[in-house]
């Protein structure tokens, strides 16, 4: 079952609901505490930041009242003193003025929108630092947002939509006729005034056709839902991915609901890639033809299809002519409303507002099950699949000889790690990491930032394995020298130590409720499940006698999954009784070492990672191999389920990580951007962020 979530109050992402701060804005959402550091010196947090941002910009500008907050900004109604002008004044929080690249994002769309003087774009008065305060001001504007109407409202008439949405399309015209495209068109940037007016807002991540090196190649910014598939894909995007995300927002208008929505963002950039849409006279009849065939053409995966200008898209509005027929997408192809098979998923999640849990092959009575089945085998793309994926190359026949691929987006690089990470994790709310780092240290990081917090010392080799307790306060630690340790998450300090000799099992992990331990005991590959209160023993699991790789708990917490070496078993275990109750084999197993485990969210299904350059998917009841996943050319060392259970991470020493889809095996992504083997991988709780660790002296934090 997923844990619960709630939105900031601040920049409204969602966020797990033990979360303390926003790992997306930043923002605490209670009283911060005092930070401290084993080693780092990070000192503690400032003074109240509204107070900072009104003494700093006081010379110039007084502050009235906050208006908002958004993932990258807060916007504060002031008084121009030198013209007695209200405004609009955009602020960078503070905890972002470090990051170089946030701070170019930044001035970079004050610059961009300030190029800009059209009635339906924002007009930017002036922009810059003042005391250490980075800001913009701009137009104020006394309305709502285009997203706000809708959820409170509902749909709007079609000639509603009309009124709003052509003015934008001449907007963004205007733009791009000016050599600028803005890259992160959705409707809440869309304000109505009191009067009626839309005007476009936010060219937050806009580039200027004179500096387009600030957006590169592989870089994926924007909101999922409204992302063009080029920039999915990490494209560069011209104003047709602005015209794309201009018709997410029209069928927004009329039908109330998104095109693509998915439990996290992975999800939904798979489905912007290759999977439909529910046509919105699907969803209400009386939406005109010719407004859907307008939508259909702005929706189009590959841009030459759609609009090529703004101007041609509000020009097809005004005058109700699509200009040709377009065809829509036939009612059973559309992702709106859920089919049978997606209605079993969301059902498995436990009711709206959760990730579906993943079904795969649950064969209706009488139907054959589909046999397991490798990449190579099931990979062949369709057509908007080769737009969405660099092919292969093929072979003579036309079968593709290997996996289709594509790269996804470095967030961040943590820095000062290990020669070697070995180890990664998430803090369960998600706004922190973990990882191994230099001279027999831990590192926690803050993510929203990349901001060291605190630093675990004393340890006397290498860790190999760290994992933070389901409340955060409590991390436990193996080192390469066998020794797990329980620590202090606030003080940094050493709470015991629970083994000293657990060389033959290489990992140590925390159970569901936080109550116990799961850790090698002696050379012999023995697990030993301990009391964190107390640090006794209270169970032995030794129906092993050879070296355990990786252990996970089931999400219930009555299982253990291990996978072992020599001879490549993996193994389930009752947590009870400290006995097998099952030794997964198809028969043609043929590896040798299980490197690494993993339970999906609803504990149907495992995975496994192994030196034979494959992942398996298993069922845990039946212990029947259900899928292969093939695609690496070297061992795989770390594996993972995505939170909703639709998709499964491999990590390889070929120095990538493949995200794969679970109900067809097709593979996704192919993250190319570690310059070692990767050793260790992690999704975070929400499903928004991976980390991978190699032996390149740092971790990645990436997304698509």
């Amino acid at each position: 079952m997923s844990e619960a979530t709630k939105r900031c109050p601040y920049c409204h992402e969602e966020i797990l609901e033990a979360a303390r701060k926003c790992k997306h804005c930043g923002e605490w959402l209670e009283d911060p505490p005092e930070t401290t550091s084993t080693g780092t010196g990070t000192g503690s947090l400032s003074s109240n930041p509204e107070t900072l941002v009104r003494d700093a910009m006081s010379p110039e500008y007084n502050i009235e009242k906050e208006l908002g907050r958004g993932g990258m900004a807060i916007v504060y109604k002031a008084v121009q003193e030198s013209l007695g002008r209200e405004v609009a004044l955009k602020v960078l929080p503070q905890g972002m003025t470090h990051d170089r690249k946030m701070l170019e994002r930044f001035h970079r769309e004050a610059q961009s929108a300030a190029q800009l003087n059209h009635p339906h774009i924002v007009t930017i008065f002036d922009e810059g630092e003042l005391n250490g305060v980075h800001y913009m001001a701009m137009e104020y504007l006394e309305g709502r947002d285009l997203h706000e109407i809708v959820q409170e409202k509902g749909p709007v008439s079609p000639e509603q939509a009309v009124s709003l949405i052509a003015p934008m399309a001449e907007a963004l015209g205007y733009a791009h006729n000016q050599g600028t495209v803005h890259r992160d068109v959705k409707s809440s940037n869309v304000m109505v005034t009191d009067v009626g007016r839309p005007v476009l807002m936010d060219f937050g991540i806009a580039y200027a056709g004179s500096d387009a090196r600030l957006t590169q190649t592989g870089t994926v910014l924007g909101t999922p839902e409204y992302m063009s598939p080029e920039q999915a894909r990490g494209n560069d995007v011209d104003a047709r991915g602005d015209l794309y995300s201009l018709g997410v927002v029209l069928y927004e208008s009329i039908t109330g609901k998104l095109p693509h929505t998915g439990g996290h963002p992975m999800s939904v950039v798979y489905k912007v890639l290759h999977e439909s849409y529910t046509p919105p006279r699907q969803i209400d009849d009386s939406i005109p033809a010719w407004l859907e065939q307008v939508i259909a053409k702005l929706l189009k995966k590959d841009p030459n299809d759609r609009y090529q200008t703004g101007q041609e898209a509000a020009e097809a509005l005004h005058s109700e002519d699509p200009g040709e027929e377009v065809e829509v997408p036939s009612p059973s192809s559309g992702d709106g409303t859920a089919d049978a098979e997606e209605q079993v998923s969301m059902d498995a999640g436990g009711g709206q507002g959760e990730p579906a849990q993943t079904q795969v092959y649950r064969p209706e009575e009488g139907e054959a099950e589909p046999s397991p089945a490798a990449m190579s085998e099931t990979a062949t793309a369709t057509e908007e699949e080769q737009e969405a994926m660099t092919p292969s190359p093929s072979t003579e026949d036309g079968a593709s000889e290997g996996p289709q691929r594509q790269r996804l987006h470095i967030v961040r690089s943590l820095e000062g790690n290990a020669d070697w990470v070995n180890a990664v994790s998430f803090s369960p709310d998600g706004q922190y990491a973990l990882s191994g780092a230099p001279n027999n240290t831990i590192k926690l990081w803050e993510v929203v930032t990349g901001r060291e917090i605190q630093t675990f010392e004393g340890l006397t080799e290498q860790p190999i394995s760290v994992a933070l307790s389901p409340d955060g306060d409590r991390l436990v630690s193996e080192t390469s020298d066998g020794i797990v340790r329980l620590w202090d998450v606030d003080s940094g300090d050493t709470v015991r130590t629970f083994e000293e000799n657990s060389e033959a099992v290489l990992g140590a992990t925390f159970s569901p409720d936080g109550q116990h331990v799961l850790s090698g005991g002696g050379a012999s590959g023995t697990l030993h499940l301990w009391d964190v209160d107390t640090g006794d023993l209270v169970r032995r699991f030794d129906e092993n006698n050879e070296a355990i790789f990786s252990v996970t708990f089931s999400p219930n917490g009555e299982y253990v999954l291990s996978g072992s070496g020599q001879s490549g078993t993996l193994k389930l275990w009752d947590v009870e009784t400290g006995s097998v109750v099952r030794t997964f084999d198809e028969g043609d197993w043929d590896s040798t070492y299980v490197f690494s485990v993993a339970f999906s969210p609803n504990g149907e299904y495992a995975l496994s990672g192994s030196d034979d350059m494959t992942a398996r998917l298993w069922d845990v009841d039946s212990g029947k191999l259900l899928r292969t996943f093939e695609g690496h050319s070297g061992l795989v060392i770390a594996v993972a389920f995505s939170p909703d259970g639709q998709y499964v991470l491999s990590g390889s020493s070929d120095m990538t990580v493949q995200l794969w889809k679970v109900e067809d095996g097709n593979l996704g992504y192919v993250f190319e951007g570690d310059a070692e083997g990767v050793n260790a991988i992690a999704f975070s709780p929400d499903g928004r962020y991976v980390l991978s660790g190699s032996k390149d002296d740092d971790v990645k934090l990436w997304t698509p």
